[in-house]
């Protein structure tokens, strides 16, 4: 073991609830769309000419630059999404065994060092530089490639002496602090995202300098906000009309200054800004920030359906998510944590199409009523098609979570885990079809006394387990888990109902009648070629939503009524079914007279 992996364990100081394991290596996700996804991403980015992506950063250092440009935006260098690839690929390696992908992601660093001079300048914008600091942190941490971390290391001086101190704060003028203008702060575009990346380069064992420029970069005007929690009926006394993306995404960094100093301050931060994005700014879908803004709890939310075709940017938002509900689940070991994980993942990032090779790329999300369609960016290779591959490569990370006292169980996708309990060595497979069914069975290898974690979804009615066809008896608390604490021998065989069903689920509470459906954590879309909105009688919640709806195969639900001679009504099916340019619904008035 390295000198720099050892000195990791002895810099952190916050304490781990729960320890997630694909990070390990020993999380397979076996098959399924998330399978089926992963292998599809590896081959969109491995076939990636390394040569293509160095092209730009070779030209600005005038060294040889074989291969071409790439387009859109990498058209100049790759600068905007070179570190995400690089650190996809790295995580890739990892948690889906994926090795060429760990080679490509050193080879893209060992390139990228080529064309750093000894003064560290990388000829980027802190928008750039940030990622590319994740992708080198990634590279080492996940590989072991000491380069990358020496990289890092000969690059924070330039940094030190070339960004901006001014940092603009965000307004609804300047929306993701960059004050593009005659006295342009554009190279600080997106500051406060940079602690993060800066703290865990730190925490893996970088000189002491790049801790002190984390602390530099802590976004303490707006974090501070969040320190307490809001007061039933009032809205939040936080700014609105900012970059919804990167105004989550700074959290991540008051997750990594929580990991840094065990700070209690910076945890309470990160849990209240949560309960704010999933409380006031998201969708059914988990997705949030219509034209990319966080918004003011007036019905602002439920009134962008009427027009806006930006609805989330999906892709960026979902790993903004993803890491910040990943600290929570690390730090606080609460199941309800992994509730918005569970929406994106099924109708966020697992909802898109995938990126394409040229860098055709999702992007938004469009939830507007009427008609809405799935449409790719307009550009070549933009941001999302670097948290793209992030949050793909991702995915194993979320299933399995090591206590000192057993396993946890987040999400019942088709996996197997294996870990090491009180010197024994355990395994699991997860067997599921779900989210077409409503079962999994889990299938213990090992024995020996340890507590099992079954993550009952807030939206579950009637989840239940039985061991070995024996019911459990414990309670199963919709939000929290179900613990089997118990004496286990190599063979038991789990067998869990998720309890999953249809819900009706209102845009914000000033439109009560301006819903979504849903099949527990899968948000229905209605295709819209010929056919009629839904409706139903309000209020809705009066509504037997068994006699309302005719269940079909898989997840589909068929509205029961006869529409009309010209335009029937049209099932709801899982959104991540619509295909690309495919018009479809997913919100619904359901007290709007209909045009027949």
């Amino acid at each position: 073991m390295s000198r720099r992996r050892v000195e990791r364990s002895e810099r952190v100081r916050a304490q781990e609830v729960l320890r997630p394991l694909g990070h390990t290596g020993r999380v397979r996700i076996e098959s399924g769309p998330l399978a089926e996804r992963i292998a599809d991403a590896a081959d969109t980015y491995l076939a990636m000419d390394p040569d293509d992506v160095l092209h730009g950063f070779r030209t600005a250092a005038g060294r040889a630059a074989p291969g071409a440009p790439l387009t859109g935006w990498s058209t100049v260098t790759s600068e905007p999404t070179f570190g995400q690839w690089v650190s996809g690929l790295a995580r890739l390696g990892v948690t889906a065994g994926v090795a060429a992908a760990s080679e490509r992601a050193i080879e893209l660093v060992d390139g990228f060092a080529e064309t750093v001079g000894p003064d560290g300048d990388v000829r980027m914008s802190l928008y750039g530089y940030e990622k590319l600091i994740c992708g080198l942190v990634d590279t080492f941490t996940h590989t072991g490639h000491e380069p990358a971390l020496a990289l890092l290391e000969r690059t924070v001086p330039w940094a030190d002496r070339t960004f901006d101190r001014a940092r603009p704060t965000p307004s609804a003028r300047d929306f993701a602090g960059g004050r593009i203008g005659p006295t342009s702060h554009a190279r600080t575009l997106e500051w406060y995202t940079l602690a993060e990346n800066l703290h865990r380069a730190w925490l893996a064992g970088a000189d002491e300098r790049v801790g002190e420029f984390a602390r530099e970069w802590h976004y303490d005007a707006y974090w501070d906000r969040f320190l307490t929690e809001p007061q039933p009926g009032l809205p939040w006394p936080v700014p609105t009309w900012l970059h919804a993306y990167s105004h989550l995404n700074t959290f991540a960094s008051a997750a990594a200054a929580y990991e840094a100093t065990g700070e209690d301050r910076y945890l309470e931060i990160v849990r209240n800004a949560h309960t704010y994005f999933t409380t006031t700014q998201t969708f059914a879908t988990g997705g949030y920030g219509p034209s990319e803004f966080t918004l003011p709890e007036d019905g602002a939310l439920g009134r962008s359906l009427e027009w806006r075709t930006d609805s989330a940017e999906i892709v960026c938002g979902s790993w903004a998510a993803f890491k910040v509900s990943a600290a929570l689940l690390t730090y606080t070991g609460e199941a309800r944590y992994g509730d918005w994980v569970e929406q994106l993942v099924y109708s966020g990032i697992g909802a898109v199409t995938p990126v394409r090779p040229g860098g055709r790329t999702p992007y938004y999300q469009d939830y507007r009523l009427g008609v809405a369609t799935k449409l790719p960016h307009w550009d070549d290779w933009p941001c999302c098609s670097g948290t793209y591959l992030q949050c793909v490569s991702e995915l194993p990370n979320f299933l399995y979570y090591a206590a000192d006292d057993g396993l946890a169980v987040l999400l019942y996708v088709p996996s197997t885990v294996s870990w090491e309990h009180e010197g024994r060595e355990f395994g699991l497979t997860l067997q599921t079809s779900f989210p077409q069914t409503d079962d999994a069975r889990l299938t213990l290898r090992g024995s020996g006394h340890l507590a099992l974690r079954l993550r009952v979804p807030s939206w579950s009615d009637g989840f239940a387990a039985a061991v070995n066809g024996e019911p459990v008896p414990a309670v199963a608390t919709a939000g929290g888990w179900l613990v089997i604490d118990r004496d286990w021998c190599d063979g038991d065989v789990i067998d869990v109902t998720i309890g999953a069903g249809l819900r009706v689920l209102p845009v914000d509470a000033r439109h009560p009648n301006r819903v979504a459906f849903a099949h527990g954590p899968v948000v229905l879309a209605q295709k819209a070629d010929w056919t009629m909105p839904i409706s139903l009688p309000t209020p809705w919640e009066m509504v037997d939503l068994d006699q309302a709806f005719e269940p079909g195969d898989g997840v589909r639900y068929t509205p029961v009524g006869v529409g009309t001679a010209r335009l029937p009504l049209g099932d709801l099916r899982p959104l991540s079914e619509i295909a690309e340019r495919t018009p479809y619904r997913v919100y619904f008035d359901l007290d709007d007279p209909r045009i027949v």
